[in-house]
């Protein structure tokens, strides 16, 4: 089949290598004059990237092992292998995986409209307009996609994040990722320090208004001074969110396939991918075919809405409950990309959790 994939991010990628190993003839149109560029993303990633068998070597920073977690009157120290990626590298990486499987990659092409069953892509480079006509289409455009909005995929009750990080130098620990949860640091959300090597750091929050302010503050208390900007928009996950129509398919974040906990969505949007090249080839629905990867991302969203809730108070006893060994050696097991497990077996070994429960209503 003739393929054409909508945005050259790692998820839109990744799908292109899929399917080109398939034997379709794959198109990506990237609106950008170089694959990874812009860098809007952390980079962070679990170690569920393992899954993937990917070569590591050409786009890991770090290997990061522990996560400090800082509420306004406590701290505790996790233990948790995590990687920060180049995500220039990384989305360069699996581009360069497509291409080698033969899919096509077109730079500085746009995605302009739909008429018909035409495709209207602008090369911005020449400032011409070519129409395609493929067999499917794949949006993977990030979460304002102009693709799930041409066919109608949009749902009108979505929310966005804005995430806000800089680059800064200074003293850091090495292989640590800090965060910080706080309705005064960042409501709705959290900040992170994630350190790239001893003098260099990736710090950042996301909220869904006033992120610049949060940010600016943030910045100010800790005297850090950025080195380089990143700023993005990030969505909130929607669980009623078709993901085929037509000839249509979505991905990644255009799909809103985003961690509600932590806006983390590259590995949600990697293995909805992988999803995606195995029904095509056997005729299964998507949709239905994505449910388990579904039903991770509602769990997320059901913890952001208690989450939501917390005052400070809330946030201290938090992480009091977590600090604890027994409740430490879960997280040592499961990751955050399925927190169902973490959530379940939390509540057996430490019934206080049950406080929370009050946020539902």
């Amino acid at each position: 089949m003739n393929i054409a994939i909508i945005g050259a991010g790692p998820v839109g990628c990744y799908a292109g290598y899929l399917l080109a190993q398939e034997g379709h003839k794959v198109s990506i149109y990237e609106n950008h004059a170089e694959v990874g560029k812009p860098i809007q993303c952390t980079g962070l990633l679990t170690k569920d990237l393992d899954e993937f068998n990917l070569d590591t070597n050409k786009f890991l920073v770090d290997t990061m092992h522990t996560i400090e977690v800082s509420s306004p009157h406590k701290k505790l120290s996790l233990h948790q292998k995590e990687y920060l990626v180049c995500r220039t590298k990384f989305d360069q990486y699996l581009a360069s995986l497509a291409e080698q499987a033969g899919a096509a990659i077109h730079t500085q092409h746009s995605f302009q409209r739909k008429e018909g069953k035409e495709l209207v892509i602008k090369n911005t480079k020449d400032n011409e307009e070519i129409r395609i006509t493929p067999d499917l289409v794949i949006g993977a455009d990030g979460p304002l996609s102009p693709t799930a909005k041409a066919y109608g995929f949009y749902h009108k009750d979505r929310k966005n994040y804005v995430g806000i990080q800089a680059t800064v130098k200074g003293n850091f620990k090495q292989g640590t990722i800090s965060t910080f949860f706080s309705n005064d640091v960042c409501p709705g959300l959290f900040a992170w320090v994630v350190a790239e090597d001893a003098h260099t750091a990736r710090i950042g929050l996301g909220t869904l208004k006033d992120s610049r302010k949060h940010f600016d503050r943030f910045m100010q208390k800790y005297d850090y001074t950025a080195v380089e900007m990143q700023a993005g928009t990030i969505p909130v996950y929607h669980p009623k969110q078709q993901l085929q129509k037509d000839n249509c398919y979505l991905l990644g974040d255009a799909a809103g396939y985003v961690k509600a906990t932590t806006l983390g969505g590259i590995i949600p949007g990697m293995k909805q991918a992988q999803v995606l090249a195995r029904c095509i080839k056997t005729g299964d629905d998507f949709q239905k075919a994505c449910k388990p990867i579904a039903k991770r991302l509602k769990t997320h969203l059901f913890i952001r809405n208690i989450l939501d809730k917390f005052s400070d108070n809330d946030f201290d006893h938090l992480v009091e409950y977590v600090g604890q060994d027994k409740i430490k050696k879960i997280l040592l097991v499961h990751t955050r990309e399925n927190p169902l497990p973490i959530i379940l077996k939390g509540a057996i070994k430490e019934p206080r959790f049950a406080r929370f429960v009050k946020h539902l209503f």
